[in-house]
């Protein structure tokens, strides 16, 4: 029988690629026993970093830390585009890349404040009960919906002509994969979020977090207890 983790407090995980975050969460209530468990910020299995886990009391805090300002670092592929709008989804176009990479810095600019942002197809935003993704796979038409979200800063981090890395500090609810596509589409270009990777929520950051697979090993419940942050 599992031992039942007594204590409240926050869990940072370093999620990898390939896993989303309720498959994080099954794999620790099978290796580990919870009064509660969730987790604050979804983050698909394309993109890794910080996981932040409610556990047990930590539950009811998971509504406002959630609302807290989230950092990310996305690379951007341009002259390809796919029906996901990142790398898990197949190719629906490419086409030679026509922008120089001097453009870049100045439309950036263009996404920095408060915007509408179409929703991806392939994204939980539901219609008429129904996730959009669930729409999408079935090919059904989604009818364009937009929301009003905030980027508060932008930095280039490197760029060539295929490629570019962005770190960015968005409000939550930002589609990171969308705004890859957007920003393509104002170079006059196609695009796509080849990688995606938190780096920060309020004030968690992924230099505070364990690796995914380092958790799962731990040889002791006392281990877990050890690296639970208060509340």
């Amino acid at each position: 029988m599992k031992e039942k983790i007594s204590s409240n407090g926050w869990l940072l995980i370093d999620k990898p690629e390939g896993i989303e975050s309720f498959g994080v969460i099954r794999k620790l209530k099978f290796r580990y026993s919870f009064h509660k468990i969730g987790f604050a910020g979804t983050l698909d299995p394309l993109a890794s970093g910080l996981l932040l886990i409610g556990v047990n009391k930590a539950t009811k805090k998971i509504p406002n830390v959630h609302n807290e300002k989230k950092s990310y670092i996305v690379e951007i592929r341009f002259g390809a585009a796919t029906n996901t709008l990142d790398s898990e989804g197949r190719f629906s176009k490419m086409k030679p890349i026509s922008h120089s990479i001097s453009d870049r810095t100045h439309y950036l600019k263009n996404f920095i404040g408060t915007y509408q942002q179409k929703i991806p197809n392939f994204s939980a935003h539901k219609s008429k009960g129904k996730n959009f993704y669930e729409l999408a796979r079935r090919n059904e038409i989604i009818e364009e919906r937009y929301k009003e979200v905030s980027v508060s800063s932008l930095k280039i981090l490197y760029s060539n002509n295929t490629h570019m890395g962005v770190e960015l500090n968005c409000q939550t609810g930002f589609y990171v994969r969308a705004f890859a596509q957007d920003l393509a589409i104002s170079l006059g270009d196609i695009g796509y979020a080849s990688m995606i990777k938190r780096l920060k929520i309020g004030a968690f950051t992924l230099n505070q977090a364990i690796p995914y697979e380092k958790i799962l090993d731990f040889s002791s419940i006392n281990d877990l207890h050890s690296h639970l942050i208060a509340i």
